[in-house]
């Protein structure tokens, strides 16, 4: 498996520093070159319009986008990560600002899901990834709730373990938000998905607004 980090636009901290290890190729993704150059990467590739930062120096391998396009910044340094034959992507500085920007880049998971690549999305408190048909772990984190959300007309899940609230011939819709807020009971969820896909999203517990 060839795996690629694309460091998009949004600050990331260095406990995210384990997602880049093993990586044979890392895209910048606009201003994401400002971060991986503060956390000691060397990107490969550098991508963007470059509306969020000034674009790197004109000697590195840079693709300058126009402003006006079809593309996001992330979904074509995607595009650039297929080209190379990469299997395995792992998307940094893509969540926790806009949410446009964060539906834009799952959807771009789906794009990656779509085409063979094993792809997630991740930031300190938040992990997704899109899960096709098949049977898939999930290692489970402590204090993590994960959630299943369909991110086709319909997805159904087979059957699962490990988790708190048991899915057996479940059916999820985009319109029905059924699978959130699950909890691990073990070190380890199985799920088996037998139509369509899901987005699996694991999310670290907020702490409580209110003391009692």
């Amino acid at each position: 498996m060839k795996k690629c980090v694309i460091i998009g636009a949004r600050p990331i901290s260095e406990e995210m520093l384990p997602y880049c290890r093993d990586a044979q190729l890392i895209i910048a993704a606009d201003a994401g070159w400002v971060h991986a150059q503060r956390l000691g990467l060397v990107p490969d590739l550098y991508v963007g319009d470059y509306d969020s930062a000034p674009p790197p120096a004109k000697e590195l391998a840079v693709f300058q986008l126009p402003r006006e396009k079809d593309e996001t910044d992330m979904l074509f340094a995607a595009k650039q990560a297929l080209a190379q034959g990469c299997t395995e992507a792992v998307l940094l500085g893509g969540m926790g600002g806009r949410a446009d920007h964060t539906m834009a880049n799952i959807q771009t998971l789906l794009f990656l899901q779509q085409r063979g690549v094993q792809a997630v999305l991740a930031q300190e408190d938040c992990e997704a990834r899109v899960l096709g048909v098949g049977r898939h772990q999930i290692e489970a984190k402590q204090g993590w709730y994960c959630s299943l959300f369909a991110v086709t007309q319909r997805a159904v899940v087979k059957s699962s373990s490990g988790l708190f609230y048991p899915l057996a011939d479940t059916e999820l819709t985009p319109e029905m938000p059924l699978g959130v807020s699950n909890e691990f009971t073990e070190q380890q969820a199985q799920l088996c998905i037998s139509d369509g896909c899901v987005l699996c999203m694991l999310c670290r517990r907020d702490q409580p607004l209110l003391s009692v």
